[in-house]
């Protein structure tokens, strides 16, 4: 498992691995009822604060793409997963990225081949 994880990004350390365990369920590399490592070997691997893997374990549990369970463990599970909210957190997050590009003088044409170009190159944001 390559979690990449960036001292100038300004996301938070726990959301940027939350993000990361996300970017590989989506490659495949983390499949439905795999378990994840412990908070502890997770956090002594990367090199964070235990804290930091609680966190992003915690985020990604309230958001259903995993399940945690005793022992400080954590099965990737779809089966708490909300359409709905997942939803919902996406049009926000798109609707914040949307209008920072109108903002930004963005016409309606750059952002969508902006957007084209980005799902193209596979690029995670």
């Amino acid at each position: 498992m390559f979690i990449r994880l960036y001292d100038d990004d300004e996301r938070d350390l726990y959301v940027q691995l939350a993000d990361e365990i996300i970017r590989l369920m989506a490659e495949g590399s983390l499949t439905a009822g795999e378990e994840l490592p412990s908070i502890r070997k997770l956090a002594s691997s990367l090199n964070v604060n235990v804290k930091t893997v609680q966190a992003a374990y915690q985020k990604l549990a309230d958001e259903g793409f995993i399940l945690l369970r005793k022992k400080a463990t954590a099965l990737v599970s779809r089966e708490l997963f909300s359409e709905a909210t997942w939803m919902n957190r996406w049009q926000k997050t798109f609707t914040r990225f949307h209008h920072e590009c109108l903002a930004q003088n963005l016409s309606e044409e750059e952002i969508e081949e902006t957007i084209k170009t980005l799902l193209k190159k596979g690029e995670t944001l």
